[in-house]
């Protein structure tokens, strides 16, 4: 029986070692997508963060179809262009600031059919914003408290109307 509950109770104190300890962050993804080119054309995506930090742009030349040549994107403001420009297939980290921005992406499909696939991927990662958690550690130790303790109530409470003799 002593066996029994030294278990249980290192069960219990290697889940509270488990859970994390610091504030979770969170990113978001502004943009993700394929886009179907069809000869020389341009696509933009406009969005808007609340917060500084920072963009994660990758772009995907997908080999379906045509190739697209002369792939190029970049990032603008109403005060101008950030960060350098990337071209062809590659990603780029942006810092930027709170405000709204244009995502611009353009080719040129080349080939046979003269259509082509290009990916087009946009996360937005702030500056270490906390986001707030419930005291999840304090519902998880209770919860597991519970179902350790809940064999040893099933067998000492019995149903009304069973006897023993």
């Amino acid at each position: 029986m002593k066996y029994r509950q030294i278990l249980k109770a290192t069960c219990l104190l290697f889940a509270a070692w488990a859970a994390p300890w610091t504030a979770a962050h969170a990113d978001m993804v502004v943009f993700d997508s394929m886009s179907l080119f069809q000869g020389q054309q341009a696509f933009t995506e406009t969005f808007s963060v609340t917060t500084p930090g920072t963009l994660s742009v990758s772009l995907t030349d997908v080999p379906w179809l045509d190739s697209v040549a002369n792939l190029s994107f970049f990032l603008s403001s109403p005060t101008g262009t950030l960060g350098r420009p990337l071209t062809g297939n590659g990603s780029e980290l942006i810092r930027i600031a709170p405000g709204t921005y244009t995502a611009n992406w353009f080719g040129n499909a080349e080939g046979v059919y003269n259509m082509g696939v290009v990916g087009v991927s946009v996360t937005f990662y702030p500056n270490w914003t906390p986001v707030p958690l419930p005291a999840s550690l304090i519902v998880m130790l209770s919860g597991l408290g519970l179902l350790f303790a809940w064999p040893r109530m099933a067998t000492e409470v019995q149903p009304r109307g069973s006897h023993t003799r």
